[in-house]
């Protein structure tokens, strides 16, 4: 679909199970700490290497792949064009493309509990000396970055153009919504950390 609707409406759906997978994820983590030497159901016995893998997983699947597209994917694309009086985004075919690159990236991601060494292990933030740990899950993981970056890049260009140039007649700057503003702004922290 084209429809920014129907696009904030995937990405809510998207989101909320991943939200489902990040929460199970989480409740492996505390099921080891309360229980350290008992085994977690479906999983067994958590050592400390698979509790930094699922720490990490559980890390960037809530951060990655629920907040991020949720608050801005889901909510933005919903709330922004009738906010400010538009029909659609202002590229309806790059608003569905950045939707359809985000799940991608999230099988991505999981695809390296499939592969030997399993996922990535480096944190959220896959700072060193943990990112050095060379795996197939944590090539899985960058790559997964990769896209889902582009995705939030193609939707803050989206949103920086309707915003500016899709508004109602009289809707200047200072009369848009709080709403408007702070997807805006994010837009643009997006637009120009992201590829950073």
């Amino acid at each position: 679909s084209r429809d920014h609707k129907v696009i904030g409406i995937q990405f809510l759906f998207t989101s909320l199970t991943f939200l489902i997978l990040g929460g199970l994820l989480a409740l492996a983590l505390r099921w080891r700490i309360a229980w350290p030497e008992s085994e977690v159901p479906l999983l067994g016995k958590v050592d400390g290497a698979a509790y930094t893998v699922l720490f990490t997983m559980h890390g960037s699947v809530m951060i990655f792949f629920v907040i991020i597209p949720m608050l801005v994917g889901a909510f933005g694309n919903f709330v922004v064009p009738l906010h400010i009086g538009a029909r659609d985004m202002a590229f309806p075919l790059l608003n569905g493309l950045s939707y359809w690159i985000f799940p991608f990236a999230g099988i991505i991601m999981l695809f390296g509990f499939f592969l030997e060494g399993g996922a990535a292990a480096a944190g959220w933030t896959s700072y060193p000396p943990l990112s050095k740990i060379a795996t197939a899950g944590q090539t899985c993981w960058i790559v997964s970055l990769i896209f889902v970056g582009t995705s939030s890049i193609m939707g803050s260009v989206n949103y920086i153009t309707t915003i500016v140039k899709m508004r109602a007649p009289g809707l200047t700057f200072h009369r848009m919504s709080l709403t408007v503003w702070s997807v805006f702004i994010t837009s643009a922290l997006v637009l120009f950390g992201t590829p950073v």
